[in-house]
């Protein structure tokens, strides 16, 4: 009887799995983690003590968040918290948003002046099922009424354009506060480099045809993506240069004060709050040193979790693209990406381009998603995602993006250029078992590379 190891646990769905990997290749398996040194908190004491002495002294301004509340708040204009929506995990949401509706009632900010802007950015609007998971089971019963989902078909406010002439509309609630106070959590991002911050502003709160003229400027006809527009990449990054251009704009018309923070494996780590632009600098500052792994070696075969991303087809390629990093290259490296899929694909753009191009070759499908779906008069929100997938395809080898999931494996394998391997009958366990078996079967001194972070940028040195 086969032993497996019971070190490697991943995420499928709201489950965690173990037990996958024969015994036989311990001493060829690693567990790629954060760096030890991310796990410990970059503050004293509790997060509800770091959090306060942050708000007496935030990054760019003069005045404490006290004070800027006093000096701002009018009966009737609402303080308005921005949060992370449904397919992220939330974990600071959790903790940080019950902080501070505390201490805004402290401010004398009546309750009934209190809301919560859901930043769906140009996903589907959450299920009142889904409030709980994105702000926890008290918040979400207390402030039902005065919960808001972004909705990016419905008219915003346009203030104008920004330098890079994408026309700026978001969110109208976000003009009607005395404040706006994003909560977010900084991760690495494939092509946008560093999340959070001023990410929930652009896309969070912003307009489809914002998103629209914004996200196209990622592509390179040659390359695929724009050299900039990666993981950690922000220096020469179009996409979040435009977005932090965007966002100082936007502060002109509205006060924002922001609350940052880096998580590691579901543990605040670092909390900083104050202007969003400068949260975003100071974040990236950390946050490519917290989840950059540099290896000898690649991974003749990778194993990816998803955590929250196994959502959707969509959202689980964070975690393809965080192991495309780390398999071979050489066409003979596997990714294994677990992820469930309950919404399915995700996105109707990505599904239709995904549909339209099942037929062609690889390159020639490439050629011309960039050519028909990805200008500024062409792109939709979920483009992107066919030319980063496919590039992952080209550069490791047709057929060796497999995933195990519960979702329609036909037009898996027809469409979206994945093999998806899980019987049905099968359990995502046994489905691994019988998939690293097979491989290491044929590969038996090659590594195995485990991961459930989709935020972790591989290195190969």
């Amino acid at each position: 009887m086969t032993d497996y190891l019971d070190n490697t646990p991943i995420s499928w769905g709201t489950e965690i799995i173990n037990g996958f990997v024969p015994s036989q290749y311990k001493n060829q398996t690693k567990f790629l983690h954060p760096p030890e040194f991310s796990k410990t908190p970059m503050f004293e004491g509790t997060v509800k003590e770091a959090l306060l002495r942050k708000l007496s002294d935030p990054l760019g301004y003069d005045l404490s968040f006290d004070k800027l509340v006093e000096q701002k708040y009018q009966k009737g204009k609402p303080v308005v918290f921005v949060v992370d929506d449904y397919t992220r995990p939330n974990n600071h949401t959790k903790i940080i948003l019950p902080i501070m509706i505390e201490k805004v009632l402290s401010l004398n900010v009546l309750k009934e002046d209190i809301r919560i802007l859901i930043a769906t950015g140009t996903h589907r609007l959450p299920k009142e099922s889904e409030f709980t998971k994105i702000l926890g089971e008290q918040i979400s019963e207390e402030y039902r009424s005065q919960i808001v989902s972004h909705d990016c078909d419905i008219e915003g406010v346009y203030v104008g354009e920004s330098d890079a002439g994408t026309p700026m509309e978001f969110d109208k609630l976000a003009f009607e506060a005395s404040i706006l106070v994003p909560i977010t959590d900084s991760e690495l991002h494939y092509f946008a480099g560093v999340a959070g911050t001023i990410k929930e502003i652009c896309p969070g709160i912003a307009s489809r045809n914002t998103v629209r003229q914004n996200h196209p400027k990622m592509f390179d006809r040659k390359l695929g993506f724009h050299p900039g527009c990666k993981l950690g990449g922000t220096e020469e990054n179009p996409v979040i240069t435009d977005i932090k251009n965007m966002v100082n704009i936007v502060k002109t018309k509205v006060t924002i004060f922001g609350i940052d923070t880096i998580v590691t494996e579901g543990k605040i780590v670092y909390i900083s709050t104050g202007d969003l632009v400068e949260l975003h600098d100071e974040a990236k500052q950390h946050i490519v040193k917290m989840r950059t792994l540099r290896l000898p070696k690649a991974a003749g075969i990778v194993v990816s979790g998803m955590q929250s991303w196994g959502i959707n087809l969509y959202q689980a390629g964070k975690g393809i693209h965080a192991a495309w990093n780390a398999v071979k290259h050489d066409g003979k490296g596997e990714i294994l990406a677990v992820a469930p899929l309950p919404d399915g694909i995700g996105n109707a753009n990505y599904e239709q381009v995904m549909k339209e191009t099942g037929d062609m070759p690889l390159q020639e499908a490439l050629e011309y998603i960039l050519d028909n779906y990805c200008t500024t008069e062409t792109f939709k929100i979920g483009n992107q995602k066919p030319v980063d997938t496919m590039r992952i395809v080209k550069m490791i080898g047709e057929g060796n993006l497999k995933i195990i999931s519960d979702w329609d494996a036909e037009q898996l394998r027809k469409y979206y250029r994945v093999d998806p391997i899980k019987n049905p009958e099968e359990s995502p366990v046994d489905t691994l078992r019988r998939a690293i078996s097979k491989y290491m079967s044929k590969n038996p001194d090659e590594l195995i590379y485990i991961m459930d972070d989709p935020g972790l940028y591989i290195i190969i040195e």
